[in-house]
């Protein structure tokens, strides 16, 4: 599989070739994409609550109709059944160890719970694609060749610019966050 950069003003002229297949549809399936800015993190020291009001005021999304065949649309529905019933299951699973007492019915509720949250993003990744809204610059992840070729003079015209500057970013944001971890862990030492 592939990966496709696609700009936000450009999402209205995708070609009718599903994105996971590569084959061509008319059907659509809309996605939103979202955007969280970094700086939101910072108020995770002040708690979940904070952050998750900024988040929710600050993030950027964008709707996009992807194409899709009835085959990828199907097998999608197929996922999000099953992971909707996983879920049912451990609620049905807690609920009769609530009732009944009995903590092993806890236990395999957690597990369920896991084996269905993993399971279910692992196979959501098989079925259709992924994506993040970076900028004005919409990336998916898992899209066929195809796809991921007729969509490519979609992208700005920058693209390999900002990969450059976004790489830099990463590498001098890594550093700084090892830098103040190391001075965490000296001031928070005994005898310092």
């Amino acid at each position: 599989m592939a990966k496709a950069a696609i700009g936000v003003g450009q999402t209205d002229d995708l070609p009718g070739i599903c994105v996971k297949t590569g084959v061509p549809t008319t059907r659509t399936r809309s996605q939103e994409f979202a955007e969280v800015p970094g700086w939101t993190l910072l108020l995770i020291f002040w708690g979940v609550i904070p952050f998750l009001i900024a988040a929710g005021l600050a993030r950027r999304k964008v709707n996009v109709d992807l194409p899709a065949t009835e085959e990828t649309l199907r097998s999608t529905r197929r996922v999000d059944r099953g992971s909707i019933l996983g879920l049912v299951l451990v609620v049905g699973l807690l609920a009769a160890a609530w009732i009944t007492r009995e903590t092993g019915l806890v236990i395999a509720a957690a597990a369920l719970l896991l084996v269905t949250l993993f399971g279910s993003s692992i196979a959501r990744r098989l079925v259709w694609v992924t994506g993040r809204l970076e900028d004005d610059v919409l990336w998916l992840y898992g899209v066929h060749p195809t796809f991921a070729r007729e969509v490519e003079q979609l992208a700005p015209r920058d693209l390999e610019a900002r990969i450059r500057k976004n790489r830099w970013l990463v590498v001098v944001s890594v550093i700084a966050v090892l830098v103040l971890a190391v001075l965490v862990i000296l001031f928070m030492s005994p005898g310092a």
